[in-house]
Formats: structure tokens, C-alpha cells, sequence
């Protein structure tokens, strides 16, 4: 019998101004997967009617330069998370006559709104 041990370490950042500008950087490499991403997904579900697949997103995705400013793991992760954002909306959508697109990722508003 093999026993599953899961631990939660909770942290705090003390050097604030050595560490901004390293998560300033991670955090706009993150968007700009999210927005690259989100505007392929836009070309692709405008041409066919269809919103593409995680994997296929993810395919396309690690050819373009912006991919490898993360790590694969935190890259992935960003695709998943427009992935779900994505089956959200859809399935909001099914559930009412509303007919809003997803939020994009830097101003959480409707594509409505003036970028």
C-alpha cells in the first residue's frame, strides 16, 4: 500500500525590488501567449465556425517565439486556462441568449470594449 503525502508551504516575498522585475517579465510573457493564443483562436473560429481544441492551440503555439519566454510547463498551463475560459464561455453560452465572447486576459472585459 503506498501512502500519497500532499504538503502546502506557504511563502512570502521579503526583496520585493530584487524580485519585481523578474515577475514583471514572466507576467507579460504569460500574456502575450494568452493574447497570441486567443487572437489564433479568434482567426481560426472566424474561418471555420469552429473554436479549435486545446491540443491543437498548443501545437501551433510552440512554434511561435513568445512560447519559449516560460517554461513548458507554465506555457501549457497559460493554453489551458484560455482552454477553459473558452468552455466556459461556450457553455454560459448554451445556458442563455446572451451573445458575449470571452474576456480577454488583460482587461477582463468583453470584446465590446475598445482595446
Amino acid at each position: 500500500m503506498t501512502i500519497e503525502v500532499t504538503r502546502t508551504y506557504v511563502g512570502s516575498i521579503q526583496n520585493n525590488r530584487q524580485v519585481c522585475d523578474g515577475l514583471d517579465s514572466l507576467g507579460d510573457s504569460a500574456s502575450k501567449i494568452w493574447n497570441v493564443a486567443r487572437w489564433t483562436v479568434d482567426r481560426i473560429w472566424n474561418q471555420t465556425g469552429e473554436i479549435p481544441d486545446e491540443g491543437s492551440i498548443r501545437s501551433y503555439m510552440k512554434n511561435q517565439s513568445c512560447w519559449k519566454d516560460l517554461n513548458a510547463q507554465s506555457s501549457q498551463t497559460v493554453i489551458e486556462e484560455l482552454s477553459d475560459a473558452f468552455q466556459s464561455w461556450f457553455d454560459l453560452r448554451q445556458k442563455t441568449t446572451r451573445r458575449i465572447r470571452p474576456a480577454t486576459a488583460n482587461t477582463g472585459m468583453n470584446d465590446h470594449v475598445p482595446r
